[in-house]
Parts: structure tokens; C-alpha cells; sequence
């Protein structure tokens, strides 16, 4: 609540890119402890069943946020997102991964898997791998990627239709694919975790193609909207992940009309999320002897995947910077001989 206001005017946009940030520093919180508390082995059953569905709820939270980041920035920049978001944020994805389960490996598994399951492992690609992970938060990587891929793709081939409505008609074939991701694995029985809050990322979409529209309704029947809503993220919590997730996403389109997230402190754990979420893993290996005691079980692993996240985040950091340096350095050299011709 400490990270929660009031919306004032001078607030801009309802869930803009500062916001968003913010709201994923929170959920990633959320959602860590989530994780931490999941295995803490003093659990009431009450406990126990509310645990089972709330960071399915928080990971939908990440889904719907994700596709209304991506296509509220597209339809500002145009193609030319594409290109940062499949040769940056994809890549910049994998690798944090990579880097993160060879640690794990390392640290934990070494020499315990054959050449080819270690490799699967490491690149997430367990879905070769009959479902076995390196790390197991490190689903939600591929599967995110794979989203931004099909964003790309989508997007960029409906850039070239003589439709005005092409960038409606790009936003509900990708909507269309995330649902059809989650009819396809209910069929088949398989990959349910990968898809179970795939439904969120087309409400994301969604909202990005009628954020004035949908804002003006939420806005309208507010509290309607309010009472509906908690009521069905409560269902959720205590019987079905999906309907929790699916309540949740349009629970904070509304709440947003009232209240806003921004601050320093969520914005920059927001940016650091990923690194969050995937280091939990690690920690909860290396500290099992904390197990029995909710407090230092919680406490260590938090500070733990804090500090892990910090100094690999530093890292990416520093190596972005000398990149940018060798970039702008060559642009510089390229002027220069241009000028001297």
C-alpha cells in the first residue's frame, strides 16, 4: 500500500510505460513470495489451497501486461519496435535465462545430465524434453518469447495490408493465437502451464486497441465493475487459477482509473523482474536448511534473489554500456569519413 496513490491530472496516462514498470515490480513481489511461501513446509491446507492458484494469477498479470506494453508501443513506433524487441528484449531474455540455469547447473547439477538434456535444459527447451527444466519458474521464458515472436511476425506482415484497420486486424489475430495456445493444450492435455494464463495476454491486447473506449466504460461502472471483479479474483483464488487471472487483469484496467502505481522503488524492481523471478529457484536450492522456519525462509531467500538479481543485472548492465560505446563510436568514425570524402 506504501506504493499506491490516488490519481491526480498531473498523473498523464492511465497506465502508461512508467506505470506498468511499476505494477510489475509489485506483481513480481507478489508473486515471489508466492514461490518462496509455496515451499515453506509449515503450511495451514487453507494456506496451502490459496498458494495453488495466486502465482498463476500473478504470471496472467505479467501475460496482460506484456501484450499491452508491446502493442501500445508498436502503434507509437511502428515497425521499427519490432526490430528492438526482437534483436533487444528477446535476446536480452534468453541470455539472462541461459546465464541463470548454467548457475544453477553449476552450482547444483553438475555432471548430472547427458549432453543433450543438459542442453535442452539450458536453452528451456523442455518441451523436447518431456517438461523437465533446469530451472522450473524458466517456462514462462520461452513461452514469452515465442508470444513476442508471433507479435513480430503478425504485426509486421499486417504493416503491409492496404487496410486502415490493419493494426485491429493484427491485434485480434494475436489475441486469437493466445486463446488458441490454451483450447489447443486443453485438447491435447498437454502444456498446461505454459498456456493456462495465455487468455491474459488477449485481454492485454484487447485493452491496448480500445484503451480510450475501455477506459470511458471502466470509468463509468466503476464500482459495478469493482464488486464483479473481486468477486470473481476471489472464486479464483479458492477454485480456478484462470478465472482468478482473467478477473485480476481487468481488475487493475479498473483500478487504474482511481489509483496509481508510480514510484522509484517499484519502477526499478519492475526492471529488474526477470531477474527476480527466474534467481528464486536458485536460492530455494542453496537454502533448504531455512525450510522449517517461515521467517528466515522468507527473509533469506528474499534477500538472497535481491542480491543475486542486483549484481547480474549490474553485469547486463555494464555490457549494454560498452556495446552502445562501440556503437556510437563507429557511427561517430563513419561521419567522420564521410566528411573527409
Amino acid at each position: 500500500m506504501l506504493f499506491i496513490r490516488k490519481r491526480k491530472e498531473e498523473d498523464g496516462l492511465i497506465m502508461d510505460s512508467y506505470s506498468t514498470t511499476c505494477l510489475k515490480g509489485l506483481i513480481c513481489i507478489y508473486v515471489l513470495l508466492h514461490n518462496i511461501g509455496l515451499d515453506y513446509e509449515g503450511n495451514t491446507p487453507i494456506v496451502e489451497a490459496i498458494c495453488e492458484h495466486t502465482g498463476g494469477i500473478g504470471v496472467g498479470i505479467f501475460f496482460f501486461l506484456s501484450a499491452f506494453g508491446i502493442i501500445r508501443s508498436y502503434k507509437s513506433k511502428g515497425n521499427k519496435f519490432l526490430l528492438k524487441l526482437i534483436f533487444v528484449n528477446c535476446i536480452k531474455l534468453f541470455l539472462i535465462s541461459f546465464v541463470i540455469n548454467l548457475l544453477i547447473y553449476l552450482v547444483y547439477h553438475q555432471g548430472q545430465f547427458e549432453t543433450t538434456d543438459l542442453l535442452l535444459r539450458l536453452f528451456n527447451l523442455d518441451v523436447f524434453n518431456d517438461f523437465n527444466r533446469m530451472n522450473r519458474h524458466g517456462w514462462y521464458i520461452p513461452t514469452i518469447i515465442g508470444m513476442y515472436l508471433i507479435f513480430a511476425l503478425v504485426f509486421y506482415l499486417c504493416s503491409k495490408l492496404k487496410s486502415e484497420k490493419k493494426f485491429y486486424i493484427a491485434g485480434f489475430i494475436l489475441a486469437f493465437i493466445s486463446i488458441a495456445f490454451r483450447l489447443g493444450a486443453i485438447i491435447a492435455d498437454k502444456g498446461g502451464m505454459y498456456t493456462r494464463e495465455m487468455p491474459c495476454f488477449a485481454i492485454g491486447c484487447i485493452y491496448a486497441m480500445y484503451y480510450d473506449k475501455i477506459n470511458k466504460l471502466f470509468n463509468k461502472y466503476f464500482l459495478q465493475g469493482l464488486i464483479l471483479l473481486v468477486i470473481a479474483v476471489i472464486i479464483g483464488l479458492l477454485f480456478s487459477e484462470p478465472v482468478g487471472a482473467y478477473g485480476a487483469c481487468l481488475l487493475i484496467i479498473l483500478l487504474s482509473q482511481r489509483i496509481t502505481y508510480k514510484n522509484q522503488v517499484t519502477h526499478f524492481l519492475g526492471k529488474i523482474c526477470i531477474y527476480l523471478y527466474l534467481f528464486v529457484h536458485f536460492t530455494q536450492m542453496g537454502l533448504q536448511q531455512f525450510r522449517e522456519n517461515q521467517y528466515w525462509w522468507t527473509l533469506t531467500n528474499l534477500g538472497s534473489v535481491l542480491i543475486l538479481s542486483l549484481l547480474l543485472y549490474f553485469i547486463f548492465y555494464l555490457i549494454s554500456k560498452a556495446f552502445n560505446k562501440i556503437k556510437n563510436h563507429r557511427k561517430l568514425s563513419n561521419v567522420d569519413e564521410i566528411n573527409i570524402k
